[in-house]
C-alpha cells in the first residue's frame, strides 16, 4: 500500500472522529429536549425521530474507541490492527446502521400513510406504532451485531484500515444485500410520499383535525420529511451505491476508509440539526426562549456528553495502550 493510501485513511479516520463529536452533541440535545420538553414529549408523531437521534447518539458514543484506536495505531508505511479489537469495537456500526434503516422505513410508512390513506392513519396509535418499529428496530440491530462477531475469523491482515476488512466475507454478503433491500425501500417509500405531498396541498390530510392536533401533525410532517430526505442524502443512496460496487467485486473499504461510518454519521449529524432548525419548540430554546429551564438543563447535558465522550477516548487509549504490550506474541501477520 502506497503512502498517499494510508494518509488517506488517516485523514478518514479523523474527519469521522470528529463527526463522531459533532454527533453525539447534537442528538445529546435533541435527546434532552425531548426529556425536558412537554410538548415533544406528547407528540406521538415524533417518537421515531427521537428514537432515530438515540441510535445516532450511542453509535456516536460507543464507536469512539474505534477511531481513536485507529487513529493512534496508523502508521506511514503499514497497517496493522488488532483484529479481535477491530471487530468488537465496530459493532456499533452494523446495529445502529440496521437500527436507522429500520426506523426511516417505520418514519416513511407512517408519513406514506398520513398522506396517502389519512383515514387509516387517524385510527392509528402513533404511540403503540412508534414502540413496535423501535422494537423491531433494536431487534435487527442486535441481530446484525452479533453476526458481525460470529461470523468474523480473528486474522491479522497487513494495511487492512477498516472493520469491512476484517468481518467475514459470509457477514459482507447478507449486510450488504439486506442493506440494500433496506435500502430500496426508503427510497420507494420516500419517492411515494414526495410526489403525493407535491400533488395534493395536504388540507385532505387533516381536513378533520382541529387545534393543537393539527397543529402537531403539520409540525411533524415537516419534520419527518426533512429528516428522510436528509437520510436519503447521506446515508440511504450513497449505501447503496457503494453495496452494488461491493457486489461487482469493488471495495470502497480499501480505497476511501470507513465509508459506511461516516455517511451514518453525517446522516446523524443532519437529521439532528433539520429536527433543531425545523421543530418550533427546538427553535425557542435555541434562541433563547427556554421552556421549564431546558436551555440550562441542556447546557448541562451537554457538558456532560463531552465529559462521557473523553472518557470513551481515555478507555481506548488505556485498551491500545494494553494491546500493544500484547503484540509481540501476536502471530505473524498475513499478507
Amino acid at each position: 500500500m502506497n503512502a498517499f493510501s494510508l494518509n488517506v485513511y488517516l485523514g478518514s479516520y479523523i474527519f469521522a472522529f470528529i463527526l463522531q463529536l459533532v454527533c453525539t452533541i447534537v442528538n445529546g440535545t435533541i435527546i434532552t429536549l425531548f426529556l425536558k420538553i412537554q410538548a415533544l414529549r406528547k407528540n406521538k408523531h415524533l417518537r421515531l425521530v427521537c428514537y432515530l437521534s438515540i441510535g445516532h447518539f450511542f453509535a456516536a458514543i460507543f464507536g469512539l474507541p474505534y477511531f481513536v484506536y485507529m487513529i493512534l495505531n496508523w502508521n506511514p508505511t503499514q497497517l496493522n490492527f488488532d483484529p479481535l479489537f477491530i471487530i468488537i469495537s465496530a459493532t456499533p456500526l452494523p446495529m445502529n446502521l440496521k437500527f436507522s434503516a429500520t426506523i426511516t422505513i417505520g418514519i416513511a410508512l407512517s408519513r406514506n400513510t398520513a398522506v396517502c390513506f389519512p383515514g387509516l392513519f387517524r385510527k392509528m396509535e402513533q404511540g403503540y406504532y412508534s414502540e413496535i418499529v423501535g422494537l423491531i428496530a433494536g431487534f435487527l440491530g442486535l441481530v446484525d451485531a452479533v453476526l458481525s462477531i460470529t461470523l468474523s475469523p480473528v486474522v491479522q491482515i497487513a494495511n487492512c484500515g477498516t472493520t469491512g476488512c476484517f468481518v467475514g466475507s459470509s457477514f459482507l454478503f447478507y449486510w450488504g444485500i439486506s442493506n440494500m433491500f433496506l435500502g430500496l425501500v426508503v427510497i420507494a417509500l420516500s419517492a411515494s410520499l414526495l410526489l403525493k405531498m407535491k400533488a395534493i396541498d395536504g388540507k385532505s390530510s387533516t381536513s378533520s383535525v382541529t387545534g393543537s392536533q393539527k397543529s402537531k401533525f403539520q409540525q411533524a410532517n415537516k419534520t419527518t420529511t426533512g429528516v428522510l430526505i436528509s437520510s436519503l442524502i447521506f446515508f440511504t443512496i450513497p449505501s447503496l451505491f457503494v453495496g452494488i460496487v461491493q457486489l461487482i467485486g469493488i471495495s470502497f473499504f480499501k480505497l476511501i476508509g470507513p465509508f459506511y461510518y461516516t455517511s451514518l454519521l453525517l446522516s446523524g449529524i443532519f437529521s439532528g440539526i433539520v429536527f433543531l432548525v425545523s421543530n418550533n419548540d427546538a427553535r425557542r430554546v435555541i434562541a433563547g426562549q427556554p421552556t421549564n429551564h431546558s436551555t440550562q438543563v441542556t447546557s448541562i447535558f451537554v457538558k456532560r456528553v463531552a465529559g462521557t465522550a473523553f472518557n470513551f477516548c481515555l478507555l481506548a487509549i488505556v485498551i491500545n495502550g494494553a494491546i500493544n504490550q500484547q503484540s509481540p506474541s501476536r502471530s505473524t501477520i498475513i499478507s
